[in-house]
């Protein structure tokens, strides 16, 4: 009887040392949760460039071929004296321009000062110069159709020319004393642009009368100026 209570009670502790290991024991999961990286994407906008409202345009020109008006004094039909249309020396021209912008057109106001070239002696004959300050209305016309880097142009001036500063002509029998009148001037030619600059080849003419004032004789000739004149200018876009 002792045998058997004493077995009994052995197999109750047993069984409570059992079961308090299994309470005590963690519970644990057999898969691990892995956390995923979160990709976040940045979004850049580009900004929004819009086309400038207008430009301003400052261009410095060359004259490599001019021409003034002949002039004949027939006073002295033995001897006449004339004038050439042939230039030496330089010639240019410095200018400002200012533009509205359209999608291929730009319209706008421009004044330049123009040092024309001397004229050439002609049997000691010389003078009968001036210099020009033209006020013109001015167009230029893109024709870049194909996205090219740089954009050729066609370009026309059209305006009024004050003329001053008139030489006098002079002969081995001394100077003659002239004056200058205004008149019309226009330009027309090509050009390119390629970023913020720009060249161009003119052709205009700078339309003049020039009075001759001798000893006791007055004469007016048509004296205009002709001239190709080759420009570099640089644009700052007006917004």
């Amino acid at each position: 009887m002792k045998k058997l209570t004493l077995l009994a009670c052995s197999l109750f502790a047993f069984a409570a040392v059992a079961q308090a290991k299994e309470v005590a024991a963690p519970v644990t999961s057999s898969k691990e949760v892995v956390a995923e990286p979160v990709i976040i994407e940045e979004v850049v906008v580009a900004p929004v460039v819009e086309n400038p409202w207008g430009f301003i345009n400052l261009r410095a020109g060359w004259d490599f071929w001019s021409e003034y008006g002949d002039y004949t004094d027939t006073r002295n039909t033995a001897e006449p004296y004339g004038l050439g249309h042939k230039t030496k020396d330089f010639g240019g021209e410095l200018a400002i321009e200012a533009y509205k912008s359209w999608d291929h057109l730009d319209l706008g106001l421009g004044v330049a000062y123009q040092h024309h070239m001397k004229r050439k002696t002609s049997g000691d004959i010389s003078g009968a110069e001036f210099k020009s300050v033209p006020l013109y209305v001015t167009g230029r016309y893109d024709i870049n159709y194909w996205d090219w880097a740089a954009t050729p142009y066609i370009k026309a001036n059209l305006g009024y020319s004050f003329n001053f500063d008139s030489k006098s002509i002079n002969t081995p029998l001394g100077d003659v004393g002239t004056k200058v009148d205004d008149g019309l001037y226009w330009a027309a030619g090509v050009g390119v642009q390629y970023e913020d600059f720009n060249v161009d080849i003119l052709y205009g003419t700078n339309y003049a009368k020039t009075k001759v004032n001798g000893d006791g004789f007055n004469d007016k000739f048509d004296n205009d100026y002709e001239r190709v004149t080759l420009s570099v200018g640089y644009r700052f876009n007006i917004w």
